[in-house]
């Protein structure tokens, strides 16, 4: 059973050399601790739900195991890379598909993006303690 609530911290978004980094925000909405462990794996949805290209890979971070007492949060960096340098004919993401570390069920975020059939587009750092800020 989940445990964490999966929410998107869009703010400006930082951005580097043609990726835009956005932070995942896992809440622990339980009545008892919980942990996390490791990277989130993330996909490009469709509106009716479909995957659109490969999900994320993870870029290299130390990580360590987060304990959410109730009501905390952690945090994991996605990063979508700008689907014009990944292919020639980029489509629009109506969400993203979340899953924490170690959590059962996935979570739709609706989120517009450019992806590309076939190709990654989505980047995934380790949970992190605390909330991410843009």
């Amino acid at each position: 059973a989940n445990q964490t609530l999966t929410w998107l911290g869009v703010g400006l978004g930082g951005g580097t050399a043609g990726t835009i980094f956005y932070p995942l925000e896992f809440t622990n909405i339980s009545r008892r601790s919980c942990t996390l462990w490791g990277y989130p794996r993330v996909s490009a949805i469709s509106q009716s739900g479909r995957q659109i290209g490969k999900s994320s890979r993870h870029f290299p971070a130390r990580h360590r195991v987060v304990t959410l007492p109730p009501g905390w949060t952690a945090h994991a960096a996605l990063g979508i890379v700008e689907a014009g340098n990944v292919c020639s004919r980029p489509v629009t993401a109506a969400g993203l598909k979340v899953h924490a570390p170690g959590q059962g069920n996935a979570t739709r975020l609706p989120f517009q993006f450019q992806a590309c059939w076939h190709k990654r587009v989505l980047v995934a750092g380790p949970v992190q303690p605390g909330v991410g800020i843009p």
